[in-house]
């Protein structure tokens, strides 16, 4: 188990931000390092490392990272370089890209998914200018 009781610590960097619990942002959000989300993101949020929505915390937005773990919610389209986990109690209505998708019971899930090499699915050098 990673940090905060999240993910496979061998698959994220450590977490350098931290967006706490009843705090609520508007604007989009960039990291190179992890970040963990117990509060609320209005906007698109994208690491280069590692994203975990906590159980309370909520995106309304795009997300993109190398790993993603979801155990609150997400609206939005999710993209995971490497591996997306949506644990039991995760929200995700919007579509995934990921090479490799885990899904623990009592997620829930509505949307698309397609799981092949993200970089075939996405331009790289567009995300990175957006």
């Amino acid at each position: 188990m990673g940090f905060f009781g999240f993910g496979d610590p061998k698959s994220m960097g450590r977490v350098e931000t931290l967006i706490g619990e009843g705090t609520s942002l508007r604007g989009s959000y960039n990291s190179k390092n992890s970040i963990r989300i117990d509060g609320e993101i209005y906007g698109n949020v994208t690491s280069e490392d590692g994203i975990i929505v906590g159980a309370k915390g909520m995106i309304r937005g795009n997300v993109i990272a190398k790993s993603i773990v979801i155990g609150g919610r997400v609206k939005g389209n999710v993209t995971a370089y490497q591996r997306l986990e949506l644990q039991g109690g995760a929200q995700l209505e919007g579509d995934i890209a990921a090479p490799v998708f885990v899904v623990e019971e009592g997620a829930v899930f509505e949307g698309n998914v397609q799981m092949e090499e993200v970089s075939k699915v996405i331009d790289m050098s567009k995300v990175r200018e957006s």
